[in-house]
């Protein structure tokens, strides 16, 4: 039987807490939805160290991929 690779992808801020996260079938993909949630988290000026922001929690996993 042939085993198909899944390739991960994941964001996470300088403290090495995990903010979004996926797998996706081909690398490709997988590179351009890490680029892509990269860009969502710029484009909404999320910052780790404001403290009236929520910190995530990637224990709960509350930050997933959903597409």
């Amino acid at each position: 039987m042939k085993r198909r690779r899944a390739w991960e992808w994941q964001l996470r801020d300088r403290s090495g807490i995990l903010i979004m996260g996926g797998r996706e079938k081909s690398r490709p993909a997988a590179r351009y939805q890490g680029y892509r949630a990269l860009f969502m988290l710029l484009a909404s000026s999320w910052r780790g160290n404001d403290p009236e922001t929520p910190r995530p929690s990637a224990a709960r996993g509350e930050f997933r991929h959903t597409q």
